[in-house]
């Protein structure tokens, strides 16, 4: 009997998680069940899998471990928490298309504040977002903040004492200035609770407490207060009324559809508070294949929830979620109140589940490329056909190094979707760990880099990766992108000579005619990551050279030369400026401006002698 034979007959019959691995004991599935024994073994009788990706994966299975626990509410809560961590690749796993601002509120701090963070450590804080409009965002904590004044520095640490100076926030009204003792810590504590009951959509909570502190000052002959805090009462009823759409009912709840094709799905979230609709989310799932809609929204809604404080009293959905009654109860538990799930079929909650699917059908195709139905590249289609992938190569990343005997290395990466460049996207790098002519070093470090930041959900991550090089850049960057947990992401290489197309492993080249439509996708974007490489050297190069001129200059240390440098950006730029326009320039002075065009009418004259 094999070892995973003996695990399989010594399965707990308790509810739990399990891990399937392969022989090199890499994880390829995480699932949940309520008897680890039955189902786990169902994976290995004839016919037990569920669909064509489970089946596929079963044969490389060699290892199996568990994790029980006390209920199953628990085993799905562990199961979310491996996915994210161990990222499985035969899992639908829920990524973000970029990095949204949070409004944080730092209430694991005496004095708490408000901060826009792109990133949710668990360290105390309440988190509000992520939103999609960080002006908008910043607009709404000023207002706010008019209201309930709580603080945003960064700087002195409140409490210190009256020999500190209140700052400007204190005077417009926007914070109740705690570091100077203008308020005491109970009293600002109070503050926060409001800016975060106002901030989680519960206004009216803020407007009764309001309401019985000015009713106690009036009591209490403190006039100036009463009239302050009905000032507050006020501007918070209008930023209610300003923000309120109709909606009788006033409800709080999320608003979850999804669209999909074979490979990805995207899915949006509607979140409505109060009656108000605060804004919408975007999320890219994969490992969709084979998946029915319901355990897509299954794994959406959990992977969604998971490290989430405010969960919604109701949550409407384009799809009924598989196990909708176990993730209702440890929702409900999360919340510790009850939460449902449901799926209107009239009415305006069915119109906003409608709103809710055309969102995602218009954020699917945009993310995807397709400008129109039917609107793929032609060439971009030659390259999935060419290229053996599973779906067009949309969104393709091109890599590219620059270097001159060394000096100044750098590398670019360019982005195309649908064939076309999205400049805006395009990144560049100095190289860190790689100072000698190494091609294959640099590719490495740039790729790891990126591959970093993909993973960390800045960027999203690319059908192809495009190097420009050989085999040796080509599996270099395979190497890289396996060590960051990309290993799933195709990579090509694109030799310069031939344009020839360079596979990793065993695969032999190809060459292809130069008019394959294909080909033109592929030369065009390693030609754009070149000029972008080359561009960004050449201004390292420049600014190196003129940085060193600028050492004789009198008079001017390294801060200085900074400053010339933005004011003037090339010794040429230097040499044409008059003594007034270098006086002007911040940090340099009449004296020193004169100094400096002394020196420069020395050196043309030594120059015109010599």
């Amino acid at each position: 009997m094999s070892e995973l034979d003996l695990k399989l007959s010594h399965l707990p019959r308790r509810p739990g998680v399990y891990l399937m691995k392969d022989a090199q004991g890499r994880i390829l599935y995480v699932g949940k069940a309520s008897r680890l024994d039955h189902r786990v073994r169902s994976y290995f009788q004839a016919g037990g899998t569920d669909h064509p990706k489970q089946a596929a994966f079963v044969p490389r299975v060699r290892d199996v471990d568990v994790i029980v626990t006390d209920s199953d509410v628990e085993a799905l809560l562990l199961e979310m928490t491996l996915i994210k961590e161990k990222r499985p690749p035969y899992n639908i796993r829920l990524r973000d298309d970029k990095r949204f601002p949070y409004l944080k509120v730092t209430l694991g701090e005496p004095y708490p504040k408000t901060i826009i963070t792109r990133r949710t450590p668990r360290d105390g804080s309440r988190y509000f977002g992520p939103f999609t409009d960080a002006g908008a965002l910043r607009r709404t904590i000023k207002m706010v903040r008019t209201l309930i004044p709580i603080r945003s520095c960064m700087g002195t640490r409140p409490g210190r004492g009256v020999q500190y100076r209140e700052c400007l926030d204190y005077h417009i009204h926007r914070c109740a200035a705690p570091c100077i003792g203008k308020i005491s810590q109970e009293e600002y504590r109070r503050l926060v609770d409001r800016f975060v009951l106002f901030m989680a959509g519960r206004g009216e909570e803020v407007l009764t407490a309001l309401r019985e502190e000015m009713a106690q000052a009036s009591d209490q002959l403190q006039f100036e207060r009463a009239a302050l805090l009905r000032d507050r009462i006020n501007g918070v009823e209008r930023l209610m009324r300003r923000q309120k759409m109709h909606d009788a009912e006033e409800r709080d709840l999320d608003v979850f559809a999804c669209a999909r094709d074979e490979r990805d799905a995207y899915g949006v979230v509607l979140q409505v508070r109060s009656g108000t609709v605060l804004g919408k989310e975007r999320r890219r799932l994969r490992g969709v294949e084979g998946r029915g809609d319901d355990e897509i929204m299954s794994a959406f809604l959990g992977q969604f929830y998971r490290d989430r404080d405010g969960v919604p009293r109701e949550i409407a959905v384009a799809t009924l979620p598989r196990e909708s009654e176990l993730l209702e109860r440890w929702l409900s538990g999360k919340a510790e109140r009850q939460v449902k799930v449901r799926m209107p079929r009239r009415g305006r909650l069915a119109g906003l589940v409608r709103l809710a699917e055309e969102n995602a059908r218009l954020d699917f195709e945009a993310a995807r490329g397709v400008k129109s139905p039917g609107g793929v590249h032609a060439g971009v289609y030659a390259l999935q056909k060419i290229l053996g992938l599973p779906a067009p190569p949309l969104h393709i990343e091109g890599v590219d190094i620059s270097n001159l005997q060394s000096a100044h290395p750098v590398a670019s990466v360019v982005v195309f979707r649908n064939g076309d460049p999205e400049k805006a996207a395009y990144r560049h790098f100095t190289m860190r760990s790689v100072q000698a002519p190494n091609d294959v070093a640099m590719i490495a470090e740039a790729v790891g880099r990126r591959a970093v930041r993909i993973v960390a959900g800045e960027f999203p991550e690319p059908d192809l990766f495009l190097i420009d090089g050989g085999k040796g850049q080509v599996q270099a960057a395979v190497t890289a992108l396996e060590q960051e947990g990309l290993g799933g992401v195709p990579v090509v290489g694109l030799a310069k000579r031939e344009e020839t197309l360079v596979f990793p492993g065993d695969r032999e080249p190809l060459r292809l005619p130069r008019n394959h439509p294909g080909l033109r996708v592929l030369i065009r974007v390693r030609d754009e990551a070149h000029r972008f490489a080359v561009s960004f050297h050449r201004r390292r190069r420049a600014k190196a050279g003129l940085a060193s001129a600028l050492d004789a200059l009198p008079g001017v240390g390294e801060r200085r030369k900074l400053l010339l440098l933005e004011a003037f950006g090339s010794w040429s730029g230097l040499e044409n400026a008059t003594e007034a326009e270098i006086a002007a320039v911040p940090g340099l002075g009449p004296k020193v401006a004169r100094n400096i065009v002394a020196y420069l009418q020395e050196r043309a004259e030594s120059a015109g002698a010599a």
